[in-house]
């Protein structure tokens, strides 16, 4: 019967996972249009398999029900064994099929072809990992109850099948060129995709692993020792990338403006070049900062205590948070990808609303902050009194801008000065960011269980009411 429920999960995983690639799949072939691609064999080869192939494991899964009671044990296996087999074809075909196109397709391969890899890696894993999580079941589920060196020698494992079987697209895209005389420089671009989509899994597929570890031992923390953290060490997981790219970010704008002000601009043409990916990574960090919100989130609902009025209403501007910062980066990308047509009235009015959208959102942060302080004071929140002053710093950095550009002139000068100011108070903010998520995972919320005399002393209370 353990059998049966871990196959029954499992299908509910695959299932999802091939629906997202399918909802994928069908996206690409719109984006294509409209961007005046015909669509054929070669121009929309993997779309086009993964539609094909996951229709047709869909249908035989319906016809398999057909007559036959959806809890019979041998049907949840056959299923089992159809979703294994077909989710590896739809996936790793898929896969291999994007690499041959690319390969094949006549026109120039398009300079944003991996533009969104990683968003579509990450977004592909979050989507296993939640239906995991949905089912009670682990996306490792195979050896997720190991200890943490065997846990983690499995994970390193999984990702060098992944890298031999990244060996494996190359030496498949150059024997094509040498059937198909396709110019090596072409092989190149096609390699150098597999290696960026490779990079990209493996360091994804890493961090959900240790995800899903830290997941699993605070659960067995939960049960064993009836105890929690006042927020799950997840948060130092997703914080972490969070405070490096806003640091690296910033960083890169203070040296683009330091180099355009001492005149060198061969490194302000290469920094420049490094900002160009940072833009396009924004909407990557937007749905890690999505998950962390939510882990935050979750994490002191969990706890055992009355919350605030308006703490439920968090998910909305979570939610609301995502839309702009997802909206802003789109936005950065095609700028990014396509300068000449944005005009110089657009990028003007873009960065006054942008502007003013910050400041709004800094200000609904600061609310929130000031809004949550006494519930986390009384409850014994550790680094309360950071927590309260830390949205400050974004507002301060913000007012300072805002004097800089007033006073001065708009020249390299005074860009400098105001990413230097940016830079100093990103830096300051997530230090005390990075203090917070570390103090308040590290602390336990003993997990207070009423003794059956307590419960036995309510008992009687009650009936004295009644009566």
């Amino acid at each position: 019967m353990k059998n049966e429920v871990t196959y029954w999960k499992v299908n509910a995983m695959k299932r999802n996972i091939m629906i997202y690639l399918m909802l994928f799949a069908g996206g690409s072939l719109i984006l294509k249009t409209l961007n005046h691609i015909s669509i054929d064999l070669r121009s929309g080869m993997m779309e086009i398999y993964i539609l094909i192939l996951s229709l047709i494991i869909f249908v035989i899964q319906a016809c398999k029900t057909i007559g036959v009671p959806s809890k019979d044990e041998k049907l949840i296996k056959e299923r089992f064994v159809i979703y294994k087999i077909g989710f590896l074809v739809v996936l790793w075909g898929g896969i291999g099929m994007h690499f041959i196109s690319l390969l094949l397709y006549d026109n120039q391969l398009l300079a944003d072809s991996n533009t969104f890899t990683s968003l579509i890696i990450l977004l592909g894993l979050i989507v296993a990992i939640m239906s995991a999580k949905k089912n009670k079941s682990y996306v490792n589920y195979k050896f997720i109850e190991k200890s943490t060196k065997h846990y983690y020698t499995s994970v390193l494992v999984s990702i060098g099948k992944l890298w031999l079987a990244a060996i494996g697209y190359a030496t498949i895209v150059y024997s094509l060129s040498l059937s198909t005389l396709i110019s090596f420089d072409k092989v190149l671009v096609v390699w150098s995709s597999i290696l960026l989509s490779a990079i990209f899994f493996s360091i994804e597929y890493l961090m959900i692993s240790i995800y899903e570890k830290i997941d699993y031992d605070e659960e067995i923390l939960s049960i064993e020792k009836q105890s929690q953290r006042f927020l799950s060490k997840k948060v130092i997981l997703l914080g972490l990338p969070m405070i490096g790219f806003s640091i690296i970010s910033s960083g890169a704008n203070l040296l683009f403006w330091n180099a355009r002000l001492t005149g060198n601009l061969e490194n302000a043409l290469m920094i420049e070049g490094i900002n160009g990916l940072l833009k396009i990574l924004t909407a990557d960090f937007a749905v890690i900062g999505l998950l962390l919100s939510f882990v935050i989130y979750k994490s002191i609902k969990s706890l055992p205590i009355d919350k605030p009025k308006l703490f439920n209403a968090f998910p909305a501007l979570i939610w609301l948070n995502l839309v702009f910062t997802l909206n802003y980066s789109l936005i950065l990308v095609y700028m990014s990808l396509y300068p000449n047509n944005v005009t110089a009235d657009y990028m003007i009015q873009f960065t006054q609303i942008t502007s003013y959208l910050s400041l709004f959102i800094m200000m609904v942060t600061l609310f929130i902050h000031i809004y949550m302080y006494p519930f986390i004071k009384k409850h014994h929140f550790p680094a309360s009194k950071i927590f309260l002053i830390v949205p400050l710093f974004a507002l301060l950095s913000y007012g300072s801008q805002q004097i800089i550009s007033r006073l001065g002139n708009q020249n390299d000068q005074m860009m400098y000065q105001e990413n230097l100011v940016a830079f100093i108070f990103t830096l300051i903010a997530s230090f005390a960011y990075y203090f917070i998520y570390c103090s308040m995972s590290n602390d336990l919320y003993i997990l207070k269980l009423e003794s059956p005399e307590q419960e036995k002393a309510k008992v009687v209370l009650s009936k004295k009411l009644i009566h």
